[in-house]
């Protein structure tokens, strides 16, 4: 099994047309799924553990692959049907800076909290096609009783207060079903 993907900058010519425009959105992607939700907007919350990073995350985000830091994953839901499932990897340094930030989230979408501050940075979106046997790719359909081709993906960077974390967002086939 290939642990993960291979991450490069969002060209639209190599993106699925009907994936363009949700993967290169650099606004709050919980905006937009509240916009379109046709049975109501909600977020089911996997969990919140300590876990060692992937080794592509370790780098991405400079810390050491040996160092535990917070996963947050969710499903992004429009009524019963998941359209997201977003992995959120919080170094402890960042998670400790913010602590009853984080604690607090529960259901609360994420991107509340990244997109109401206004001192929050966000680096580039970088995207990626999973496929089967990917570890993001089995992570996004474990709840799914669906295995697609691929799924389309992105992440970017995330500056609180100076202090980082990884947004990973993988877009299931429901969320442009119906679009």
């Amino acid at each position: 099994m290939k642990h993960w993907p291979s991450w490069h900058c969002a060209q639209r010519r190599l993106i699925p047309s009907q994936l363009t425009a949700w993967l290169t959105d650099t606004g709050s992607l919980t905006r937009r799924l509240q916009t379109v939700s046709e049975h109501g907007f909600s977020v089911q919350l996997l969990g919140n553990h300590w876990i060692k990073a992937l080794p592509d995350e370790c780098i991405n985000l400079g810390i050491p692959t040996t160092q535990m830091a917070m996963q947050r994953e969710v499903r992004l839901m429009d009524g019963d049907n998941a359209k997201v499932y977003a992995r959120t990897i919080i170094p402890l340094a960042t998670y400790q800076a913010m602590k009853k930030r984080f604690s607090a989230l529960g259901t609360k979408p994420l991107g509340e909290l990244l997109f109401t501050d206004p001192t929050v940075k966000r680096d580039p979106i970088e995207v990626a096609r999973l496929t089967p046997g990917e570890w993001l790719y089995e992570m996004a359909v474990l709840e799914e009783n669906y295995r697609p081709d691929e799924l389309w993906a992105r992440r970017s960077r995330f500056y609180i207060g100076g202090k980082v974390l990884l947004v990973n967002e993988i877009f299931l086939p429901t969320l442009v079903d119906n679009d």
